[in-house]
């Protein structure tokens, strides 16, 4: 039987009583071994800094917070015998979601089903729009990052190209948001394919895109597929502009691709870095991790944990229905280190996207 990652010390008040001494358990499903465990370890250690600091706070109204680890093992599977278990095993009331929208999706019904509360920091897909009352995201849906691709193509006067994305359901979901914009606009794709993830191979497809004779590339994915791509295609000479999107912007997609990263340009959910709210936390991250970059989607994780903590403190129980008008209460105008994470009627927030690059070796702001 899998083992929970988290730390157990006592049981938590399951009944919808009043939050009180027992510690505050919620649980979060994370990919910490698998194809997205690249992913899984930053998300990790934002969230264990943020939880760090809402018990130096104080906890949850004097209670100390704790957050329970389940491996999804970075499957739709696994995301789905982890929420059992964090469900009706653990009996958590609230939960942190899957990295991937495919293994969110997978989950979402579970929870809506038994009024579990759901929030995700990092999947997209604009279906996760519709998984119901009791779900929630502090990242933004794709219904505005394909537009800020289709946008940045059209900046960059591409206006014919080839469209490939990673064969999942954040990848065809964004593709499909990207293509109906940029065709709108006049754009031509000049070749469109799914890849497939987890591959180490894609000189075919590649190949495919040489045959096409594109100047620029849309390739939607993730970094290790995506250092994977430019590699390939550094080292068979093919030269194009390559346009990718929030999931490939990591010092990541740098060290695996090297030098065949240079010069990709991408966009990305953008906030600003002067606000009081990021210059503490990335001086918090420095200081518990000296020696560690921040992590893709970290400030994303970070959020979630800090909005979650002011939403279970301000709940009148852990009854479903308290919980979910907390997190609606709490969300409203509050300024995290990524904006502001107000939720609409959907359970989604709002973005301005920005746009980064790869220059001599470093992610960058593309300006």
């Amino acid at each position: 039987m899998k083992k929970s990652l988290g730390i157990i010390i006592c049981v938590f008040l399951l009944c919808a009583g009043p939050l009180s001494a027992a510690e505050v358990k919620v649980g979060s499903n994370t990919p910490l071994s698998g194809k997205l465990s690249v992913y899984g370890e930053g998300f990790q250690q934002a969230m264990l800094l943020a939880l760090e600091e809402v018990n130096a706070e104080g906890g949850i109204k004097g209670s100390p917070m704790q957050i329970v680890f389940e491996d999804n093992n970075s499957t739709a599977a696994g995301a789905v015998s982890a929420i059992q278990k964090l469900i009706t095993v653990d009996k958590l009331p609230l939960l942190f979601g899957p990295a991937a929208s495919s293994n969110f999706l997978a989950v979402c019904p579970i929870a809506q089903q038994n009024k579990t509360i759901l929030i995700a920091a990092e999947s997209a897909a604009a279906e996760i729009s519709k998984c119901g009352s009791f779900v929630f995201r502090v990242f933004p849906s794709d219904a505005l990052q394909g537009i800020g691709v289709a946008e940045l193509t059209q900046t960059l006067k591409y206006d014919q190209v080839v469209l490939t994305y990673i064969n999942n359901d954040w990848g065809v979901g964004l593709a499909e948001i990207f293509k109906k914009k940029f065709t709108a606009a006049g754009g031509k794709i000049l070749d469109e394919f799914a890849h497939d993830e987890g591959k180490t191979d894609y000189r075919s497809e590649v190949l495919r895109i040489r045959k096409s004779n594109a100047k620029a590339v849309v390739n939607l994915t993730y970094i290790k597929e995506g250092a994977t791509v430019l590699k390939q295609a550094y080292e068979t000479g093919l030269k194009v502009q390559w346009l990718m999107g929030s999931a490939s912007k990591s010092p990541k997609l740098v060290e695996l691709a090297g030098e065949a990263a240079e010069g990709v340009i991408g966009t990305y959910p953008t906030f600003s870095q002067e606000t009081p709210q990021y210059k503490a936390f990335k001086a918090a991250w420095e200081k518990k991790y000296p020696d560690k970059k921040i992590p893709v989607f970290g400030e994303y994780n970070y959020d979630m944990v800090k909005l979650t903590a002011k939403a279970l403190r301000m709940a009148k129980s852990m009854a479903p229905e308290d919980l979910r008008k907390a997190m609606i209460e709490a969300g409203k105008g509050y300024m995290g280190v990524t904006g502001d994470k107000t939720f609409d009627e959907n359970g989604d927030v709002g973005a301005v996207y920005g746009c980064w690059t790869v220059k001599q070796q470093a992610i960058q702001d593309y300006k």
